[in-house]
């Protein structure tokens, strides 16, 4: 009897988790379409575990990143904020298989501001001509 309950227990728990993280990358997504972005992927969430040594102690943190792809004038790019914190920045460029980082991290941009870096003269990542068309949506 007491298997049965602690079965239904981790049941539970493991469902309550996953419920959790999918009502974080809803909100995420609530969060890009909030700031203009209309084609808006579907979120994924990549965790990451530490541990760190202090003293006789070994202290474990781990930290979920969700990540959502959103098309901006022919570029597919990625989005990605720690679960549980507000803001969130534009990580990656997606083009030709590759998937190089986006120089300085802009945070918290709207699409107005996305279309106006992509045209602008600073710094891109590589491939970045590849896919961009300025007259596309």
């Amino acid at each position: 009897m007491k298997r049965k309950i602690v079965s239904v227990l981790l049941v539970l728990g493991s469902a309550s988790v996953l419920s959790a993280c999918s009502g974080n990358e809803d909100k995420f997504v609530a969060e890009l379409k909030a700031a203009g972005f209309t084609t808006v992927g579907e979120p994924s969430t990549e965790k990451e575990k530490k541990s760190k040594k202090v003293g006789k102690r070994t202290v474990k943190s781990s930290q979920s990143t969700i990540e959502v792809m959103v098309r901006v004038k022919g570029c597919d790019l990625e989005f990605a904020k720690i679960s549980g914190q507000s803001g969130y920045w534009l990580d990656e460029l997606h083009v030709g298989g590759q998937e190089p980082d986006w120089p300085g991290y802009p945070e918290n941009l709207n699409r107005d501001q996305v279309v106006k870096l992509l045209a602008d003269n600073s710094a891109k990542p590589e491939g970045f001509q590849g896919c961009y068309k300025p007259n596309e949506a």
